[in-house]
């Protein structure tokens, strides 16, 4: 009876085993998604300039100075800080006259130019037209553009990025149908961009005073993501 126990034991011990089943084969699926949130914007950025000319580089600067410190002034008389003022670009250039000033001008300045652009962030969206008014009445020599943003963008930047991880999938998967997959699960993913861009604006002039019809800002993401699938 021990002697075929043994044996028992041992026929067991040699088996082979089953073979492993073989891993299924993996498809990579690789698609693009995008995801748009669309938002009234609720911050209003005025640009402007201010140029100043003279024959002496010292007054053309002071004159520069002055123009600039009036319009901070006449903003600050309507609620803008002068905190949400910021400049954004300033030079000082030297057109030497000719010999002998042409008979007709044509409006060339000679001399140095002082020129000095900045921002001015509209926290209060309904006075965009009354900004720009204040600035040309102060002495800005330009409106370089009005845009409208929001103050904070992440909340909806995070709704862009999953709508387009949920565009991302839904290719994937009507992909997987027709190729007569599965998908499985993702490999990777990438963003590929997460910005916003704010619609034309519409200025409209009364013969007082410029109010503007801002459109809405768009938020929009892509992503590119791998998924694996199987048959």
């Amino acid at each position: 009876m021990k002697l075929w126990f043994f044996c028992l034991l041992a026929a067991i011990a040699v088996a082979p085993r089953p073979a492993a089943a073989a891993p299924p084969l993996l498809t990579e699926i690789t698609v693009n998604g995008s995801g748009t949130v669309w938002l009234a914007p609720d911050v209003a950025i005025v640009s402007a300039g201010v140029d100043s000319n003279s024959a002496s580089a010292a007054d053309a600067l002071a004159e520069n100075n002055r123009s600039y410190e009036r319009i901070v002034a006449s903003l600050a008389r309507i609620g803008i800080a002068r905190t949400d003022i910021a400049l954004r670009q300033y030079g000082v250039t030297y057109n030497a006259p000719p010999p002998v000033l042409p008979a007709n001008p044509s409006g060339e300045r000679y001399g140095y130019t002082v020129s000095r652009s900045f921002s001015v962030r509209v926290r209060d969206i309904a006075k965009a037209g009354e900004v720009t008014d204040a600035c040309i009445g102060a002495g800005a020599t330009a409106i370089n553009g009005v845009g409208f943003e929001i103050a904070d963008a992440q909340p909806a930047r995070e709704r862009a990025i999953a709508a387009a991880v949920a565009d991302a999938r839904k290719n994937a998967e009507l992909l997987a149908r027709d190729s007569s997959l599965r998908i499985v699960r993702v490999k990777s993913v990438a963003l590929n961009n997460a910005t916003y861009f704010g619609e034309g604006t519409i200025a409209r002039v009364t013969a007082r005073s410029t109010a503007f019809d801002q459109g809405q800002v768009n938020v929009e993401a892509s992503v590119t993501v791998v998924f694996l699938a199987t048959p």
